[in-house]
């Protein structure tokens, strides 16, 4: 155990499909927080061995940048932390859910960590447990549903006892080929439909006017989702998805769509015309309806948990876009519900 003579020092990791974010406190300072984000740490992806190691380089970057400690080292792989320099060390991971998720991770987290195995200052949960902390101090909280739409999805109920945070209820996070709704990942492969429906309307359209010289003009929102998926056209588009036999760089790959959604939804760009425009939030008022239905599925009839004592929390980075959480907070309204407390992200109002 550290000596109180010395500073103790906590790790908190939010660890995703798309980055691995990491915070780095000490008890000497309380107001100063160092970060740094690595990369993709969905331990269904990369598995545990390699989160951790995506954790600990992670770690490792943003403790040098402190300056009273010397970690910086251009050794790869760079060597091991001290032996329990942590006094704690909270991982909130992406594809852990259950606890059979945990105990396959575990070893990994206390060898790196020199955490004994059953020692409280090691916590490993999904990282919509992060999303549940700020109702702690809430006297008037009793509940969270905790909302995480990133690279993946997953939903999340906890209320709390005595003091702690215990997961009461969930919904989804069955990994892209079963679920994901309203993740980057769903986004993407919407409009990957969208844009194949398109090509076949199209083709349709030249095979029964024969007359035609020229096919019809494709959407300037179809034109740039086939730049940013770097194809040339919908069949090669389709010739990709099935040929790739990477399954996280494919899924990476799909979610990245979503941007381009976003760019012509949101107005991220300039002259964005209006059927592109158009479009684009069809996509994104397709992809948020299903949330909205399962927070009115998690409240149930109100017994269990009252909106008006929970604390609705939103996490990853699809809920970066106001216009997107815009639709969120519509579609709840137009159901009824509103909620004491909103964070994660700056409500809109």
């Amino acid at each position: 155990m550290p000596s109180a003579s010395l500073p103790e020092w906590f790790l908190c990791v939010d660890a995703g499909g798309t980055s691995c974010k990491v915070a780095v406190a000490s008890s000497l300072d309380h107001g100063t927080v160092w970060t740094a984000i690595g990369g993709p740490c969905n331990v269904k992806a990369v598995g545990p061995k390699g989160a951790i190691a995506i954790i600990l380089a992670a770690a490792r970057q943003a403790l040098s940048k402190i300056p009273e400690l010397d970690f910086s080292t251009d050794a790869s792989p760079p060597p091991p932390l001290p032996a329990r320099f942590f006094s704690r060390v909270w991982l909130g991971l992406a594809g852990v859910l259950h606890p059979r998720d945990i105990d396959e991770i575990a070893p990994h987290a206390q060898e790196a960590f020199g955490i004994a195995g059953g020692d409280p200052a090691l916590r490993i949960s999904n990282d919509g447990f992060l999303l549940a902390a700020p109702s702690l101090a809430m006297d008037h909280i009793d509940s969270t549903i905790a909302l995480v739409a990133g690279t993946g999805s997953v939903n999340l109920v906890f209320r709390k006892v005595g003091g702690e945070i215990q997961l009461s209820g969930m919904s989804g996070g069955w990994g892209y080929l079963l679920g994901d709704e309203g993740s980057a990942f769903a986004v993407g492969r919407l409009a990957m439909r969208c844009l194949l429906s398109d090509y076949d309307a199209r083709t349709t359209t030249s095979l029964r006017d024969q007359g035609r010289t020229e096919a019809p003009p494709l959407l300037p929102f179809y034109a740039a989702l086939l730049t940013a998926l770097k194809v040339p056209d919908a069949a090669t588009m389709v010739d990709k998805t099935y040929s790739d036999s990477d399954e996280l760089e494919r899924k990476l790959w799909v979610a990245s769509g979503s941007q381009t959604v976003y760019d012509f939804a949101f107005d991220r760009i300039l002259d964005v015309d209006e059927a592109s425009r158009s479009t684009a939030m069809d996509i994104v008022r397709e992809a948020v309806l299903p949330i909205v239905e399962t927070v009115i599925s998690l409240i149930g009839n109100g017994s269990k948990i009252d909106p008006q004592r929970t604390l609705l929390s939103l996490g990853g980075g699809m809920w970066s876009a106001e216009g997107y959480r815009r639709l969120l907070w519509d579609g709840l309204r137009a159901r009824g519900t509103e909620f004491a407390e909103e964070s994660g992200q700056t409500p809109y109002k």
